[in-house]
């Protein structure tokens, strides 16, 4: 595989720590699809996002945003802030 293979998503990290925490690891909600350069996104303003597996909804800032490699996904929806 090369480095034009893998698939990097912008994340954040629930911030659900309690619910996650037994389950022992930090989730990461995938927002959109990015590449392995460009620049994080600056958003002007806070944006909600809901956690795909504990459900709560929490406010977060762009300098909490992560560029995250993983395996796509079978049914992602990008969040309405990546969405093209």
């Amino acid at each position: 595989m090369t480095d034009f293979d893998k698939e990097y998503y912008w994340v954040v990290l629930c911030k659900n720590r309690l619910f996650h925490f037994r389950q022992n690891y930090r989730h990461k909600i995938l927002l959109g699809v990015t590449d392995s350069f460009s620049p994080l996104p600056r958003l002007k303003v806070p944006f909600k996002v809901q956690c795909d597996v504990c459900g709560k909804e929490y406010t977060y800032h762009s300098d909490e945003l992560l560029r995250f490699e993983t395996e796509s996904p079978p049914f992602f929806v990008a969040h309405s802030l990546f969405s093209d």
